[in-house]
């Protein structure tokens, strides 16, 4: 039962960078949308991919099909 509450552990962790590297990318999306800087447009998107990568890494494998 240890294992599997781990495994829940780490797939909520994904989904939760997951969801932010999401809402990151789109603020960054929004509020610099139509204006001049697109370099820091495109650091706050990488930030949000950076974020993303490693929540997807981890929600890969469901817990529930294990």
């Amino acid at each position: 039962m240890k294992g599997r509450s781990w495994s829940w552990l780490l797939y909520g962790l994904g989904r939760l960078l997951q969801v932010t590297g999401l809402v990151v990318t789109l603020v960054a999306a929004t509020a610099f949308f139509g204006t001049p800087s697109t370099a820091a447009m495109l650091r706050m998107m990488l930030t949000g991919v950076l974020i993303f990568v490693p929540g997807w890494l981890l929600a890969r494998r469901d817990p529930r099909k294990t």
